[in-house]
């Protein structure tokens, strides 16, 4: 299984996700990027650290390309089967 070349088509896809974005994100544009349609979940994944942000005061500050790294990092790698049948974690 060619574990590497996954890893580059999915950086090529959150580059082009995140093309032309801010350094900096708001809550709606992290909301949109991700999908979700409820700033209320969006709010509760950032106060839950389920994306990395910081909270200063009453503002989140959300770096783009930590949001990047952290979906990269978050990329379910497939497994396989060795020659005995055993399943293993191509990383």
């Amino acid at each position: 299984m060619r574990v590497g070349a996954k890893v580059i088509v999915v950086s090529d896809a959150l580059d082009r996700l995140f093309e032309g974005l801010p350094e900096r994100l708001t809550v709606d544009q992290l909301a949109h990027v991700l999908g979700l349609g409820d700033r209320t979940i969006t709010y509760r994944w950032l106060r839950d650290g389920i994306v990395p942000a910081i909270k200063l005061g009453k503002t989140w500050l959300i770096l783009r390309d930590d949001i990047k790294e952290h979906l990269r990092s978050q990329y379910n790698v497939p497994h396989s089967t060795d020659n005995d049948g055993a399943h293993t974690n191509e990383e």
